[in-house]
């Protein structure tokens, strides 16, 4: 995931890192963090800052990473002994690595003083791994932070998230929220913080209109599923795109035109009445959140189906 933008320009981040460096000064810093928020919102960034921060020889005197002293610099080389980055993307994190981590959390800081692992993308945790990780959240070992960096919570299992302490990353909105986009005119009326990605990035801006014209297409002729499915699972945020394409022609039956301003949909929308729109995001959703909330669902299947009942449904109210 392409997090620059919250690299380069994060303001928003000021507050949180305010909040956690005064509970660490002041010896109140949970050992569990959770730190969520949508994909490109900072959370990414906000972690290594904390990391990074956790193990400055200087920070009692700076409140934030010197840069100077041998462990920042060590950070900068990614060759700190008491500092472990699990990060597998997008891919499932096992049951393996996760061991390792908390093995890792066991043993004495080699420097001294605090020892950090960071799992990214954790929503991607298989049960397995969740699972091998709840003892370390309950028995923490001293000195030991242990920062779960996450994109979807929904994706989670509950026994992680009541574990742990909640660091929620609140990006701008509204007019704040156009400031930092890449492609200004992406930003609608409806845009919200979950569209921050494609609104900082212009890639993923780019995969987000090409799944809308695959959309187009197959409301149209039905004879690109195959590639359709093929965008979807390429892009985490492919659900999501799928999702928003029906929500902003129902918007558009609403009375909100604006809804599908820059919107490949636009020559679409006339084609299908309120009810089918209704029809084919809620057949979406359902699709959505299966895949969410049931781990061992079979990805590609799910989406074969849904596009079997989006076709039948459309075919149906023509």
């Amino acid at each position: 995931m392409n997090e620059t933008t919250a690299d380069i320009a994060s303001p928003w981040l000021a507050s949180n890192k305010q909040d956690l460096i005064n509970k660490y000064l002041q010896k109140i810093l949970p050992h569990a963090l959770l730190i969520h928020g949508s994909y490109g919102a900072g959370q990414l960034p906000l972690a290594n800052w904390l990391g990074n921060s956790l193990l400055c020889e200087n920070i009692e005197q700076t409140n934030q990473p010197c840069g100077q002293c041998k462990t920042c610099q060590l950070l900068k080389a990614q060759s700190h002994p008491d500092f472990v980055v699990i990060d597998n993307d997008d891919k499932t994190i096992g049951v393996d690595l996760v061991r390792k981590a908390c093995q890792f959390l066991e043993k004495t800081a080699q420097l001294g003083r605090n020892k950090v692992v960071m799992i990214s993308h954790c929503e991607n945790m298989t049960e397995s791994a969740a699972n091998a990780l709840l003892k370390t959240l309950e028995e923490p070992t001293n000195n030991s932070f242990l920062l779960l960096v996450c994109n979807d919570m929904e994706q989670l299992l509950p026994t992680i998230i009541s574990r742990c302490s909640k660091v929620a990353i609140t990006p701008p909105q509204g007019e704040q929220l156009a400031q930092v986009a890449v492609n200004k005119q992406a930003v609608h009326p409806f845009s919200t913080i979950a569209e921050i990605a494609e609104l900082t990035d212009e890639d993923v801006y780019n995969d987000k209109r090409q799944l809308l014209q695959s959309l187009a297409r197959f409301i149209h002729q039905f004879d690109n599923g195959v590639e359709l499915i093929e965008q979807i699972q390429a892009s985490v945020h492919g659900m999501r795109w799928l999702q928003f394409g029906f929500e902003s022609m129902f918007r558009y039956h609403s009375g909100w035109q604006q809804a599908l301003a820059d919107n490949p949909l636009s020559e679409t929308v006339d084609g299908l009445d309120a009810e089918t729109v209704f029809a084919c995001l809620n057949l979406t959703m359902q699709a959505n959140r299966q895949l969410k909330t049931l781990t061992q669902a079979n990805k590609t299947y799910t989406l074969e189906v849904l596009l079997v009942e989006l076709e039948q449904t459309i075919r149906n109210a023509a």
